[in-house]
């Protein structure tokens, strides 16, 4: 892409990179991994009934899929997502997609409670072990 000054109301695409040099890999993945946990916790808090859609719970169930996903997106941290089956991280991407891109109302409500209430807990205690161990 061609530079574009600031302010100029022009979207810039910067490439993603698996890293900046310097920059702790462990620690990268304990913060995404605390960012997770916090969405998990707050979309599932509640229950069901108040996980339902345009609620700041199903936003938060959303937001840890998509980070969830993110996991996985550069290969930053496949030394340490060992754990993680390849069928999982094609899971949260394609939740991820759904939730990102299609919008809500392609959304299963009830498979995305299951994925966060079921699913998703032994995977987030696999990488927070992996994140602080």
């Amino acid at each position: 892409m061609t530079d574009v000054p600031p302010g100029s109301g022009k979207f810039t695409r910067i490439p993603r990179t698996s890293g900046s040099p310097g920059v702790d890999v462990r620690a990268k993945l304990r913060d995404s991994v605390q960012a997770i946990e916090a969405f998990l916790h707050h979309a599932v808090a509640s229950g069901r009934d108040a996980f339902r859609r345009n609620s700041p719970a199903y936003a938060s169930g959303s937001m840890a899929v998509i980070r969830a996903a993110a996991l996985f997106e550069t290969g930053e941290f496949d030394d340490l997502l060992t754990e993680t089956p390849a069928d999982v991280r094609q899971a949260l991407r394609t939740l991820r997609n759904i939730a990102s891109r299609s919008g809500y109302r392609s959304m299963d409500d009830d498979i995305l409670w299951v994925t966060l209430t079921r699913d998703l807990p032994p995977h987030v205690a696999s990488w927070r072990r992996a994140a602080f161990d």
